[in-house]
């Protein structure tokens, strides 16, 4: 049986090596980690089930995907009095802003498909490994938002890369050079060329990510207020209200060609609840300069909510919509517990982001989905031979622990405690008559990878054992940047 202390035990060992990993290289943490040896990988293992070859950061360092690991290292360092520990976050994240942020566009390379090549000391880029045909295509998208405290930290290194940033959002809007082009954005931007990215077959604008470049937008408006930045959220928060539903739901995105009948006609209530808690986030950073605006933000986001709640989830009896049918409202895909795969998030994605919701409103409708996920990940144990990604364990940990956060009902810690049991042996697995010292990528490998989100498990995983050591007094509080 462990106690809190050996979970938290557990995760200091983990953070403690990717610091002396991240010595090698500048403080920044390899992507792929030998679990025995404790390595970089130079030659990446095949791909698990539902991940794709152009999403791995391959010899590289990605800031997204380290995130949430870098906010328990904060979290961890204050609990335990081990200083060392932000001071490793910090010299991670100083390198990061004042060494790798130097781009044509301004955009950083971190995310989906960029990060940063830790051999060749320069942009990555996961398609380029794939495919060595492809040069300088390098492409940015945000894959999750960027909390608020990142980016207090980033540009506490170096300002300049915040405003840059912000200026090279514009890559995103797309063009076909045609004279009265309507408006229309990308989740992708080039990072090494400062130019919008060609306009598809199908817009991509998926409205979640519309929410991060606001939220980006805004953090660097409160910077500087430059007039082109604010004209752009109000171009961005503009956007998608036109398009949606009687509802209040949005599309996955706004063009897919009609023999695309997964996309075509397709709502996405994540997506309008991701957009929804942004323009939340964003609204108080803006609201004494502009308070229009941000009035306007809090009442789209109001209509988004209730979109969100008239998709036919049926929380109660365990069906959690991912994506429905505009015509109709009916169901077109649910979301797993766990096993989440490319383009297909866990339950508990979505139920973090109705706590979110409800810490920024109120409304207890969004508190009773993110209730009834949560009865599901205390109940349902992982699939055996399923290579589930750490991040799906993480996430159900997390939305335990926030559940008790919020609610402060002692059943939800306790759920949280014995899950965290049961994930323990999955992802510290027995190797040559020991423990591994770092968490595995998915259940039923052998290597650490961050793109399959190890930093949320070791998130839950503190998250847990500092609220049931100090519950009113846990240095670790929730992460809501998968949304």
């Amino acid at each position: 049986m462990n106690g809190p202390e050996d979970i938290l035990q557990r995760v200091l060992t983990s953070l403690e090596v990717l610091v002396r990993l991240g010595d090698r290289h500048k403080g920044l943490f390899p992507s792929m980690i030998d679990c025995t040896h404790h390595e970089m990988i130079a030659n990446a293992p095949a791909p698990i089930p539902g991940q794709r070859g152009g999403d791995r950061s391959y010899r590289g360092s990605n800031l997204v995907h380290d995130e949430a690991t870098l906010h328990t290292m904060y979290g961890v360092a204050e609990a335990t009095g081990k200083p060392e520990l932000a001071a490793a976050a910090d010299n991670y994240l100083e390198h990061f802003a004042r060494d790798c942020t130097t781009t044509e566009s301004g955009l950083f390379p971190w995310g989906e498909h960029a990060y940063w090549d830790l051999e060749r000391d320069c942009v990555g880029d996961s398609h380029w490994h794939r495919d060595p045909q492809r040069h300088g295509q390098a492409i940015h998208d945000h894959l999750r938002a960027t909390p608020l405290w990142l980016w207090d930290k980033l540009a506490s290194y170096n300002p300049a890369c915040l405003e840059r940033f912000a200026e090279g959002l514009d890559n995103h809007w797309t063009s076909n050079n045609e004279p009265g082009d309507s408006p229309e954005y990308i989740r992708h931007g080039f990072i090494d060329k400062g130019q919008h990215h060609p306009r598809g077959a199908r817009s991509c604008d998926f409205p979640r990510h519309g929410g991060f470049f606001i939220l980006d937008w805004c953090r660097a408006y409160r910077q500087t207020p430059r007039a082109d930045f604010l004209e752009q959220i109000r171009r961005m928060v503009d956007y998608w209200w036109p398009m949606r539903d009687e509802r209040g739901l949005l599309l996955i995105e706004s063009r897919t060609p009609v023999e695309d009948g997964h996309f075509h006609g397709t709502n996405a209530p994540g997506q309008t609840l991701s957009l929804a808690v942004s323009l939340l986030e964003a609204a108080p950073l803006i609201a004494e300069g502009v308070p229009d605006l941000a009035a306007t933000m809090r009442e789209r986001a109001s209509a988004y909510v209730e979109g969100f709640l008239r998709a036919p989830h049926e929380p109660e009896a365990g069906i959690f919509v991912l994506l429905c049918k505009r015509e109709g409202n009916t169901i077109h895909q649910q979301m797993p517990v766990w096993g989440s795969v490319y383009g297909v998030w866990p339950a508990s994605y979505v139920a973090l982001t109705c706590l979110l919701g409800y810490r920024q409103t109120g409304d207890r409708r969004l508190l009773a989905w993110a209730r009834a996920a949560g009865e599901r990940y205390v109940r349902e144990p992982l699939p055996a031979g399923v290579q589930v990604p750490a991040m799906d364990a993480g996430l159900g940990l997390g939305l335990l622990a926030d559940l008790y956060d919020v609610t402060g009902e002692a059943s939800w810690l306790e759920g949280a405690q014995g899950l965290a049991e049961a994930l323990l042996p999955i992802y510290y697995p027995e190797v040559g008559g020991r423990i591994i010292d770092l968490p595995v990528g998915a259940a039923g490998i052998d290597w650490y990878e961050s793109q399959m989100g190890p930093g949320f498990l070791l998130h839950g995983l503190a998250r847990t054992a500092l609220l049931t050591m100090a519950p009113g007094a846990c240095s670790l509080d929730a992460d809501y940047t998968a949304r």
